[in-house]
């Protein structure tokens, strides 16, 4: 009798989905999503490219911003209030995919904008080893790689973490480009693979 209880109980308690993986991002998509600031990162494949929408609290008066990657570690395009700005890179992101066995990758690259030319300099991308990124009840063995963009006055650099499985970056801290000082950090709460609309 108790047996039967406790399979009872069991039995209505909510099955807990399964953590994400590739062939959900291969599919419907996936979905990162931050309590405080809001924030919604919406992840698929479309016509073979990653692309990425983000939607924040509509408070913080940031607009929606689409992004396409040519690996999830390097954007191509962000599309953001009517405005297109793209990174050209001459050697091919894809290559990326070997960054644990080369450890860097440059490239030069283009910035333009609204398909005029804007700047030029390079980029590179550092691994610095692995680690682990935890969402929610999920958690990822995620490379640790640092990308450096330098473009005259225009530089910027981030730790990304990107876990292979699913194949997205998880997390991502801005760093001081002089000094490599941690200043901001996107992290999420939660991870969800998509549905299919019927």
């Amino acid at each position: 009798m108790l047996a039967l209880a406790a399979q009872t109980a069991q039995a209505a308690e909510p099955a807990t989905p399964p953590c994400p993986a590739a062939s959900d991002l291969a599919g419907a998509g996936i979905t990162l999503t931050r309590d405080a600031p809001q924030m919604a990162m919406a992840y698929r494949f479309e016509d073979g490219a990653l692309t990425s929408y983000r939607a924040d609290d509509s408070a913080t008066g940031l607009p929606p911003k689409r992004e396409t990657y040519a690996h999830p570690l390097a954007v191509t395009l962000q599309e953001m209030s009517g405005r297109r700005f793209e990174l050209r890179y001459d050697a091919d992101p894809q290559s990326l995919a070997s960054l644990p066995e080369t450890g860097e990758w440059q490239s030069k690259v283009t910035l333009v904008i609204v398909g005029e030319t804007e700047r030029n300099g390079t980029v590179t991308y550092r691994y610095l080893g692995t680690g682990e990124v935890h969402i929610g009840a999920c958690s990822y063995p995620a490379w640790q790689v640092v990308e450096r963009i330098d473009m005259g006055k225009l530089q910027s650099a981030f730790l990304k973490e990107y876990a292979p499985d699913p194949g997205l970056v998880l997390r991502v801290t801005r760093l001081d480009p002089e000094t490599g000082t941690p200043q901001s950090q996107v992290a999420f709460d939660a991870i969800a693979a998509r549905k299919k609309k019927n």
